[in-house]
């Protein structure tokens, strides 16, 4: 998937942008300072954790077919409540700091 491999470009530089703004700024020309990189960074976890969830729910099914599971509802409605279940607790880590 793409998007997920571009987020993660903008993560890992967002990510030196952060533990060493002066270099990552530089290389960047200016753009990437240490609060733009904090706000970039923090602001893609949702979403970079979304399409990373959803890519390792396709390799999941994929796998279970190969190994022998019958390909059906019960396996989509499996996938289906362990991605949501996952991305619940991804938003509640992401939101309900305490």
């Amino acid at each position: 998937m793409w998007p997920t491999l571009v987020l993660f470009i903008f993560m890992t530089i967002s990510g030196y942008g952060i533990l060493n703004p002066g270099l990552i700024s530089e290389l960047t020309g200016g753009l990437f300072t240490h609060a733009f990189s904090l706000y970039l960074h923090t602001t893609l976890v949702l979403p970079t954790l979304t399409l990373l969830t959803i890519h390792i729910l396709i390799a999941i099914r994929a796998a279970l077919i190969r190994w022998g599971i019958r390909e059906g509802k019960l396996l989509d409605a499996f996938l289906l409540l362990l991605g949501a279940f996952v991305l619940t607790l991804i938003v509640l880590m992401q939101y309900l700091v305490i």
